[in-house]
């Protein structure tokens, strides 16, 4: 009798959020500077220097809340649930059909992205505030207030 060491989608989906809320400590700095690049018409070494200047080197977690967030939704099914939904569709053998382990990849992604695109669009805006921090609380309500439920989903068309 042999023992499955596969983890059940729930631990999977744990896995996979824990490890994505753990990489973006690091990689969160990094995806501020390429966010207020993005908005600005200033370089890289500019948007560092002035952000460093201005607002301190908390400023580069602005929106790490959020981040957790999406990490924790958007990351942890896209990555977690896709093998133990692959295998439940019938496509986790090595000679499965490779449109069936697409299948798995797309609907993982798609359930992931409707989960964490309120947050990412929350951590964007926290990212290019660069006055003083809103509560978490208070950016939740006021982009409610101001775009309703469509607001969370900007971007998706």
């Amino acid at each position: 009798m042999s023992v499955s060491n596969k983890p059940s989608l729930l631990q999977s989906t744990a896995l996979g959020g824990t490890a994505a809320m753990f990489a973006v400590n690091f990689t969160h700095p990094i995806e501020l500077v390429k966010t207020r690049v993005q908005v600005s018409n200033e370089g890289i070494i500019a948007t560092c220097s002035s952000t460093m200047r201005n607002e301190g080197l908390s400023a580069f977690w602005k929106g790490i809340p959020w981040a957790y967030c999406r990490e924790g939704s958007y990351t942890a099914i896209r990555l977690g649930a896709y093998a133990p939904v692959r295998d439940a569709i019938g496509a986790g053998a090595p000679d499965a059909p490779a449109h069936m382990k697409f299948l798995a990849g797309a609907l993982t992604g798609a359930v992931g992205s409707v989960a964490g695109n309120p947050f990412d669009v929350l951590k964007t805006l926290s990212q290019t505030n660069k006055s003083e921090s809103l509560p978490l609380m208070s950016l939740v309500g006021k982009m409610y207030r101001d775009q309703g439920i469509g607001g969370f989903y900007r971007g998706v068309q």
